[in-house]
């Protein structure tokens, strides 16, 4: 130990017995109520005869303490503390096992509703866990946990963690045959082999006053009956009610005991604190010096996060390979038109050798093509071209995929804050998705809410539920373009130009002009009375697409450029594409875009998300389909 005694990072074997002394030392204990602790963990309200209201605390994987009530706690209660308060309220603690040499612990309870008994069960070691089990069957745990021999989640069996060496009840023989065993030092041996870990294992050494780097196989024999000695002298130290020793060096506090400390002893800058009892003294110490760790909240925050980012990970890897399928597609069945010649050459071949396969590849320009043995060039590369359109519908249905779960992302973003639970409509509370997120959608610089389509499916629902009297139609004055609505704003009369304009720019972007890549298109806006699926005599109308009827309103020459930023609405943040006033209106320009070379979006999307500090999904579920280029950031 030549820097020292070890500061303290988690409870001991000794540490877990002072409590369980602590909760036996309680008459007719019975549980109140369940709380969540503010600084994460859980507590149970106990009411004891003569000894007025008192509160266990039970922070897994670092400390429990038997306190006074009055701990600070959560406003709202976590689904965990709701069943706890379930399963415990009313019941009675009938016994307290004993810890041994594990950091456990489990208390037995009895309910008058039922003749079985409730087992609850503290973990401190590792990240800790508390579980709650009746007839041998776990009922509630804050965690679910796998292992290969033991599986802790409701409706499994209870199984206690597995059990090491109890180093309290070995006897001198056993002892030596571990310290002759080891190839360690005493200190290691004592922290590993009889699990005592390391402030246990150097506070025994400082006992026996020797050197604790020394080999642990030196004079075994009589360090095995030294080692039992001091064993049971430290174990007898902790009564019935502990008290409590706090330890601070040079003002910050280096460890919390049950028993007077001789590891610090003598120590420069050492002083030594005594509490009333032992759980006064690690309430203190582990509040001001273990990190708090995550609440039962975050952690499934954080699984449901990865979850959703590995399901990004897999729709944008789908997306790139069916981009690359349709790209390979389509430049097949274009070789196969421009050499026309060779391809009907290479057919002749292979049918002047009589039966054979039905296809034939072929090299046309460095590219390997298959062409069918009864079809023409033509017919071939028409075939490619369908194959093509059928997977780019299927495009199109992997992207709006990838658009819903991302913005269940943004959302997530938006509302986490610290994730612990927070009071209802507050800012940085978890929210749902708005409405309008299951469309493409801008909040434009007038407040009005502006959806559109995302593919011919999503253009018919957007209009035959959301085009309502005082809205507005817009549509990029170009073939196949999205259906955009324009909500009107709540208690105003009806919508501003400079809405209009930045919706019709907006529908400029998300159309094939971005792809094109023009400089700037036009669009009309109508009422709704002028929008029907009512087609002249004769002529039908497509899924997604519908008829003008009277006077289009243009609106000409509107720039493609769209910019990123994120918006607050309604105490909500979200990243947002629209025109560069809509953003400003309502939160800041991260970016200004503009069509550009589509062989270079991969590259530009991998920079810029790394710039704005998002994912590549994100970007992909918020731009046109198309190169991109940035103007700005």
């Amino acid at each position: 130990m030549v820097d020292g005694p070890t500061t303290k990072d988690r409870f001991t074997a000794l540490d877990t017995l002072a409590v369980v002394r602590e909760v036996r030392a309680l008459d007719r204990t019975h549980v109140d109520k369940a709380f969540d602790l503010a600084e994460g963990g859980w507590s149970l309200a106990l009411r004891a005869r003569g000894e007025g209201r008192r509160e266990l605390l039970l922070v897994p994987g670092r400390y429990a303490a038997l306190l006074p009530f009055g701990s600070e706690r959560s406003e709202e209660l976590s689904p965990f503390a709701r069943e706890l308060r379930r399963l415990l309220t009313g019941a009675t603690i009938e016994h307290v096992a004993e810890p041994a040499g594990e950091r456990f612990l489990e208390i037995g309870f009895t309910r008058g509703d039922t003749s079985s008994e409730l087992l609850l069960a503290l973990e401190m070691f590792g990240t800790g866990n508390v579980t709650v089990a009746l007839d041998q069957k776990i009922v509630a745990v804050a965690f679910t946990k796998r292992w290969a021999h033991r599986l802790v989640r409701v409706g499994a069996e209870y199984v206690r963690p597995p059990v090491r060496t109890d180093p309290w009840s070995l006897e001198p023989a056993g002892i030596e045959e571990i310290l002759s065993r080891s190839r360690t030092d005493l200190t290691s041996t004592l922290a590993a082999r009889l699990g005592l870990g390391g402030q246990l294992a150097e506070e025994l050494v400082a006992r026996m006053g020797v050197d604790g780097h020394q080999p642990s196989t030196t004079a075994p024999a009589d360090r095995a009956r030294e080692l039992h000695t001091a064993l049971s002298e430290l174990r007898g130290e902790i009564g019935d009610r502990p008290a409590g020793f706090l330890y601070s060096r040079d003002g910050v506090l280096v460890d919390a005991t049950p028993y007077r400390s001789r590891r610090w002893e003598g120590l420069p800058g050492v002083t030594e604190d005594r509490r009333p009892t032992f759980s006064d003294a690690a309430r203190e110490y582990f509040r001001a010096v273990v990190p708090i760790p995550p609440s039962a909240h975050e952690v499934a925050a954080t699984a449901q996060r990865k979850e959703i980012e590995r399901l990004l990970e897999r729709q944008t890897r789908a997306i790139d390979d069916l981009t690359k399928e349709i790209t390979d597609l389509q430049a097949g069945a274009e070789t196969i038109l421009a050499h026309y010649g060779e391809a009907e050459t290479a057919l002749e071949r292979a049918r002047a050798l009589g039966t054979g396969p039905r296809e034939v590849e072929v090299d046309l320009d460095g590219r390997r093509v298959v062409l069918g043995i009864t079809e023409s060039p033509r017919e071939s590369a028409q075939g490619l071209f369908e194959e093509a359109k059928r997977r780019t519908a299927k495009l199109a249905g992997a992207r709006t995929a990838l658009a819903e779960t991302a913005t269940r992302t943004v959302t997530d973003a938006a509302g986490s804050g610290s994730g612990r639970p927070s009071k209802p409509g507050s800012p940085g509370a978890p929210k749902k998705p708005f409405w309008f997120e299951k469309f493409r959608w801008f909040i434009s610089s007038e407040g009005a809410i502006v959806i559109a389509g995302r593919d011919a499916p999503s253009n018919d629902l957007v209009v035959r539920r959301n085009l309502k009297d005082g809205d507005f139609y817009l549509h990029a004055d170009l073939h196949g373009a999205a259906s955009v609505i324009v909500k009107r704003p709540t208690g105003t009369a009806t919508v501003g130009e400079p809405t209009l304009r930045e919706a019709a720019q907006w529908a400029g972007c998300f159309s094939k002009a971005w792809r094109a890549g023009l400089a700037s298109t036009t669009a009309f806006w109508v009422t709704p009375d002028q929008v029907s699926k009512a087609a002249a005599s004769g002529e039908f109308v497509p899924r997604g697409a519908w008829v003008i009827h009277g006077t289009k309103n243009f609106v000409r020459d509107t720039p493609l450029e769209i910019a990123l930023g994120v918006v607050l609405y309604e105490g909500a943040e979200r990243w947002m594409a629209a025109p560069e006033p809509a953003v400003q209106s309502r939160g800041t320009v991260r970016a200004v875009l503009r069509p550009g070379e589509e062989r270079d979006r991969a590259t530009i999307e991998r920079s810029l998300a790394s710039s704005l500090g998002v994912s590549r999904s994100l970007l992909q579920s918020l731009l046109p389909a198309g190169g991109i280029s940035v103007l700005r950031t």
